[in-house]
């Protein structure tokens, strides 16, 4: 049986310290073929700067294409490690951003493609101890991995409707194998290409948030399963990336792509208290704000819900 050909995605914004502690980690992956393609997502300068100057340090250089994107490709020889590096001329989101990788992996053949946030490090046995999970479940479209968050070690969510946050959490089965309300969390997630196939690719309206979790359901609602490869470690050192938009713009992506999700995906009962759950924010952030408490956040909050039944969706303009 000839090797699963295997992409891995970095999407980068910024913080480019972290990226290049990622990459270094993947240098030392033992499993033997794969590749990496670095997409940037019009980070400042500097932090561009820095991926491509790594990228160019580690060997020959030789000309690619993606689309209308920039791309470059580093061999590193024969059993090395190959480098993709796609420039975007803007800043399309988690989703998006993902999804350029995602597109010239297919175009080149992949069989799998793991997406990686750039704030991680691998451990040097986690893609074969991955593949090796795949093996054991043929009919597994999404595997996950054990991410170490220094605090606490997750590897999955459990989903709650009418919420404008999902928690991740550690899944207490012996078997590894998710069920239908819980998804494998967008840090570490490895999905065969037929996925793909099958549903498409991460719906790029959510731009921030949700879109992770949309995804496992499209394929669990497609007949694939979700499985955790319990010795696949992972070690997450979550940047300042997200943070540095500040708390009213994440709360505004927050509220909108829940109402997005719960739309989506939700069951009947919890469509039908979609509007009064609404209702009850607006009431709620109202108040807030006509008392005077948090009035920045909550008219980030109302018009997160707003833009929902406006359609208004991807990234927004700055409060």
């Amino acid at each position: 049986m000839t090797s699963p050909k295997i992409f891995i995605v970095v999407l980068q914004y910024n913080n480019s310290e972290d990226t290049i502690r990622c990459l270094e980690s993947l240098k030392e992956l033992d499993w033997r073929d794969f590749r990496v393609i670095v997409v940037d997502n019009a980070s400042e300068i500097q932090h561009l700067n820095s991926i491509r100057l790594f990228i160019e340090n580690q060997s020959r250089t030789k000309q690619g294409h993606a689309a209308s994107h920039r791309g470059f490709v580093r061999d590193k020889g024969e059993g090395g490690v190959k480098f993709y590096f796609l420039v975007n001329r803007q800043n399309l989101g988690y989703a998006g951003g993902n999804n350029i990788g995602i597109r010239y992996a297919l175009e080149e053949g992949a069989d799998y493609i793991l997406i990686l946030n750039p704030d991680t490090t691998v451990k040097s046995d986690s893609l074969t101890k991955l593949v090796e999970t795949t093996k054991k479940n043929p009919k597994a479209g999404i595997i996950g991995a054990m991410v170490d968050e220094g605090d606490r070690v997750i590897n999955c969510g459990k989903i709650k409707w009418l919420k404008p946050e999902l928690k991740h959490s550690v899944l207490q089965t012996t078997n590894y194998k998710l069920q239908t309300n819980q998804y494998i969390p967008g840090v570490a997630m490895l999905i065969h290409r037929d996925v793909f196939k099958e549903i498409g690719l991460f719906d790029e309206r959510y731009f921030l948030y949700f879109e992770d979790v949309d995804f496992c359901i499209g394929a669990q609602k497609a007949g694939f399963k979700l499985v955790v490869a319990p010795k696949a470690l992972i070690h997450h050192h979550p940047s300042s990336s997200t943070s540095k938009l500040g708390a009213a713009s994440l709360l505004y992506y927050h509220y909108r792509n829940a109402h997005l999700f719960n739309s989506k995906n939700a069951p009947f009962w919890a469509k039908v208290l979609l509007p009064f759950w609404s209702i009850w924010i607006i009431i709620k952030q109202t108040a807030k704000i006509l008392l005077g408490i948090n009035v920045q956040v909550s008219k980030a909050i109302l018009r997160g819900v707003l833009d929902f039944y406006k359609g208004r969706f991807g990234k927004i303009s700055n409060f």
